[in-house]
Formats: C-alpha cells, structure tokens, sequence
C-alpha cells in the first residue's frame, strides 16, 4: 500500500477539499450543454470534472436486445416537460447520451484550458483503452464495477490511478478490490458512496469513512447522491477532502440522474462549506487561543483567602477561594495546586488577592 496522500500525490497538492463536479449524463448528449456545464463547474470553483464513457458494443452481449431509448431528454434547463412524460423507466444503456471520442478529446482540452481535471468513468474495456491510450491521469470507476473483479484486474494492470466508488459493495469485496491493486502496484482510493438516486440520510453510513481510511492507510473520498450539504459536511468532517457530486443545470430537467444533481449555485455553496469544514477541523493541538483572551479577561477568577493566614501557616483548600476581582496581577485558578502546601511568607488578612510574593517557593 501507498502511504502517501492519494489526493496530493495524484490529484491536487494543496489544503482545499477537491471537488469533483460529476456533469455524467446530465447534458443529455447534447455537447454544447458539456461545454456550458464546464464553464459553471469551472465557475462554481471544482477541481475536476467527470464524464462516463460507454461502447455499447462492449458493454453488451452479443445479439442482446437493444431497446429504442424512451424517455424525453430536455433540450436545455429551460426545457422543461411536464413530469408524467418526463420520467419513465430509462433505457439503458442510452446511447443519446453518449459523445463520440473527438468529442471526448475536445471536452478533455476544453478541461485542460480550464485548469480542471477531466476524468471519465469507462464502463466497458474499449472505453477504458481510450482512457489509457490519451494519458489520463486518474480514473474513476463507477461503484457498479469495483466488485467486478475482472474488469478491476484489467484496469489495475493499466498502472493509472484510480478513485473508485463502493456503492452496493460490502466489506469483503472492497478488501479484493484492494488486494488486486496492491498485487498490481497500482494507486487506489476508495470513494465511501450510497447508489441510491437521490440517497435518504439514514443510508449514507459516513461512520464507514474512517474504518475505510484505517483499514487501508489511504485517503477516502465521499460521491454524494443527495441533493442537500449534510453528506459531504458530515464526510469532510470525518476526514474526506475528494468529493464527488453530480451537477446539472436544472433539476427540473428530464434525464435519468437530474433529479439527484446539485445545481450549480448550490454546488457553489457546498464548496464553499466544505472547505469552512475543512480549516475549522484545524489541528489537534489543545491552547489557550490569541482570539479566547478577550472573554478569559472579562470571566476568570483569582485566588484570594477566605479567611486571616498567619505567616508561615500552609495555604489549603479550606483557607482560600476563588472570586472574580476585576484586577490586574494575581493568581489564576490553574495555578492552584502550586500554591496548596507553601506556607505564607507574611501575615495575610481575609480577602487577600494571592501573588507570587505571598508565599515562600519551597
């Protein structure tokens, strides 16, 4: 295994969370609405950008049925049918929604002008040579293949990084998975995800963020399916800085994944947050802070005697107290057992404000 930090080795050396604006599907196979949805993503401040890539001669059975796809495809976010039409049961795979290779290459440049990450999932072989043969740098697989242990043994032995997903696995199937890439030698980070579109709070499971990140001694991400922060907060807040989130351009739209997308001003909004999370996870390292003065100035106490002490008499629990005085000098309540057990070094009436004078350091 890799000790390193996957995300500063492979994706973005820097404090920030990164972000991955999953557009997937939701241009509906349209290219200018890719482009636009870079633009946004870009804008909104994401680090990378996914597509999916399938080859429906690959990903297919030989003389398996192809259905005709149904189901409307908004033409853009002011397209918006009336639901009943909009979402039946969608074909798949639904190859109106897939772009060619050049198209691929040029969203890929688009990307690379942008300064964000293009990273495609392959759902099939073919697809994956396009990944290889361009030089991606990471690869992502979608939570249905990492307990396909024949394609995770092809695309191990490809020596390219890769996020995957663990939607719909258990223990045992991510720990192959692992196993596979460790024999190959190849990076791998797990994506800590629930495939459920969009996915219900009570099935996110965050608390499998950290056994992830044990078991393994490698950064685990979050893919979010929610269309509220609370997941990728509550992830980042256990640890994870590489979130995936699909966006679209209007929930309303009609496709398959719209429904479980952010949009882009919300996405704005989870980045911003989740980076909050982030710098106020700070450090473990336990002070008294520059910024907690002012109100420790106004509350904390001093210790005075609560009653006449005799020089030489030794200081005890019953013989002071602890008030606040409003004056400068004095003893802090945390210095009270360097004072229990030293004697006084003069005659002290009650109601005394204790200072490093009245006792003899012994």
């Amino acid at each position: 295994g890799n000790n390193m930090s996957f995300k500063k080795k492979y994706l973005k050396n820097n404090n920030k969370i990164y972000i991955i604006a999953e557009i997937g599907i939701n241009h509906n196979g349209i290219f200018d609405l890719a482009i636009k949805m870079i633009d946004k993503s870009k804008e909104a401040g994401a680090s990378a950008v996914k597509f999916q890539k399938r080859n429906a001669d690959f990903l297919l059975l030989d003389g398996a049925e192809r259905e005709v796809p149904t189901g409307y495809l908004s033409k853009n976010e002011n397209d918006l049918p009336d639901e009943d039409k909009a979402f039946g049961t969608w074909t798949y795979p639904d190859l109106r929604l897939e772009f060619t290779d050049d198209q691929h290459l040029e969203l890929w440049e688009y990307s690379k002008k942008n300064d964000l990450e293009y990273i495609i999932s392959p759902w099939d072989e073919h697809s994956l040579d396009f990944l290889v043969n361009n030089n991606a740098n990471v690869i992502k697989i979608a939570s249905i293949d990492t307990n396909n242990y024949w394609f995770m043994e092809l695309v191990a032995s490809k020596q390219i990084p890769v996020i995957a997903s663990v939607g719909m696995c258990n223990w045992s199937e991510i720990n192959q998975t692992w196993r596979i890439f460790e024999k190959a030698n190849c990076p791998l980070m797990f994506l800590h995800c629930t495939s459920a579109y969009p996915s219900e709070i009570k099935d996110k499971n965050l608390n499998c963020i950290p056994v992830l990140k044990n078991l393994f001694g490698q950064d685990v991400g979050f893919s979010g399916h929610g269309v509220a922060n609370i997941g990728t907060v509550g992830a980042v807040a256990l640890g994870s800085e590489v979130i995936e989130k699909h966006v679209t351009l209007s929930r309303q739209m009609s496709g398959p994944d719209q429904n479980a997308s952010l949009e882009f001003n919300e996405l704005s909004k989870l980045i911003t947050e989740a980076n909050q999370v982030k710098i106020a996870l700070g450090t473990t390292n336990k002070v008294f802070l520059q910024s907690e003065e002012v109100l420790h100035s106004v509350l904390c106490k001093k210790i005075i005697t609560s009653q006449e002490i005799k020089k030489g008499d030794k200081f005890t629990h019953s013989n002071l107290r602890t008030v606040v005085t409003k004056r400068k000098g004095g003893l802090l309540p945390n210095k009270y057992y360097e004072l229990i057990g030293q004697k006084a070094s003069h005659d002290l009436g009650k109601n005394h404000i204790i200072g490093n004078e009245d006792f003899l350091d012994e």
